[in-house]
């Protein structure tokens, strides 16, 4: 008889059991709900990594397991985060426009509000007039669409050109970079229907929501725990089927998969597409927490900095890529908000908010040479150590040779 997926991985049910408990002890001490021990920034920050803990699972899912090494799906996670900004930045301006124009003695036209509307939101950059991609901004449900289809069929289209044309290892890094960097350029001009440099700010204020911060920040926490528990559940069941072992089976020998009549394309094209939905949809949840999005948010730099998470955690272990993205996140906004004391040499001070991004790169480099499974590798190790397999079965029926007698 089959087990179930569960039975066959019990470390699902024992990663959203620890989520669980996360975030209802957050919820307890937070000062929307519980006590008030944690603030609410704090877990303004314990939410956003949450969703950033969401797109080192999809990283995680196209590079541990698939082996295509992506340095573009922070692309894929802003994207997610300026859908669901357009609709979060109209509908806030059109609130505050319609309360301004109606204190009036004559009701508004239809036409002046949108004039309104547009000139509160692109006088910033010279510009009155709605952009063609603001089309469905007003409408929630349709933004949210986009949020998922935007990012989806840009990977769809860059992936199809890129396998198809069997582009791999270090030279598809590049690509994906190069598609990174001419996205984040295009979004640094004005005209690009997004207020260029300035982005969309103002995001962390829920239109016609009167709730404080204090509670609005706890309600993002269960969103970005439930989207992680989720993501983490749909990704742990695809690698543990045939689908996983045809991906592992790509990475470690490509030519052999499509040797054995597999569509090597179709499978990658399948990885890095769902890769970009689950990254738009981390970048959804993690910008209206952060309050701002803007270009710089999606430089090539973000990209890798992403691959270095996963590697730390433990490529190829999804638990270990949210170890790795928890606690690069918890580590950094540490040493960068000046809660690191300073280390005085003498003829030196280093202050870690300086060399926090040099710690982190020779961090990746210790990790790369001495401890290439990362952080989870240790928790492997920690298993195999407690597990007593002498004695065990090596063939299928009872009784078949076991491993003391092979070993002699």
């Amino acid at each position: 008889m089959e087990r179930s997926f569960i039975a066959r991985n019990p470390s699902v049910l024992i990663f959203l059991a620890i989520l669980s408990l996360f975030t209802f002890g957050v919820t307890v001490l937070s000062e929307g709900f519980g006590i008030g021990v944690i603030s609410t920034s704090f877990v303004k920050t314990l939410g956003k990594t949450l969703c950033l803990c969401l797109i080192a699972v999809a990283m995680d899912l196209v590079w541990g397991f698939a082996g295509i090494l992506s340095l573009g799906h922070f692309a894929f996670f802003g994207l997610g985060g300026y859908m669901i900004g357009m609709w979060l930045m109209y509908e806030r301006t059109r609130l505050i426009v319609a309360e301004s124009l109606a204190q009036g003695d004559i009701p508004p036209t239809a036409a002046e509000v949108t004039d309104a509307i547009g000139n509160q939101i692109f006088g910033v950059v010279g510009s009155s007039e709605f952009p063609l991609i603001w089309a469905f901004a007003d409408s929630l449900a349709l933004q949210l669409a986009l949020v998922v289809l935007v990012p989806g069929v840009l990977a769809l289209l860059f992936g199809w050109l890129a396998f198809r044309s069997r582009v791999t290892g270090v030279y598809l890094s590049i690509l994906t970079q190069a598609m990174t960097l001419a996205l984040a350029l295009y979004l640094f001009q004005n005209d690009s229907g997004l207020r260029g440099n300035n982005g969309l700010s103002g995001l962390q204020n829920l239109p016609g929501v009167s709730a404080p911060q204090s509670v609005v920040s706890v309600w993002f926490l269960w969103a970005s725990a439930v989207a992680l528990g989720l993501g983490f559940l749909l990704a742990a069941w695809l690698v543990s089927g045939k689908f996983g072992s045809v991906v592992r089976g790509i990475r470690d020998n490509e030519a052999r998969v499509r040797f054995l009549g597999y569509s090597v394309e179709v499978y990658k094209l399948a990885v890095f597409t769902l890769t970009a939905c689950i990254a738009a949809i981390a970048g959804a949840l993690y910008y209206p927490q952060a309050g701002i999005i803007n270009p710089e948010e999606m430089a090539p730099i973000a990209s890798i900095y992403l691959a270095v998470w996963v590697a730390i955690g433990g490529r190829g272990r999804l638990y270990g890529a949210v170890i790795g993205a928890g606690f690069v996140s918890l580590l950094s906004t540490w040493f960068t908000g000046g809660q690191a004391p300073d280390v005085s040499l003498g003829f030196y001070t280093i202050k870690w908010v300086d060399w926090w991004q040099v710690l982190l790169g020779v961090s990746f480099v210790l990790v790369t040479l001495f401890a290439p499974q990362g952080i989870g590798g240790l928790f492997d190790l920690w298993a195999r150590r407690r597990a007593d397999r002498h004695g065990a079965d090596l063939g299928p029926d009872d009784g078949a040779l076991r491993e003391k007698e092979a070993s002699q």
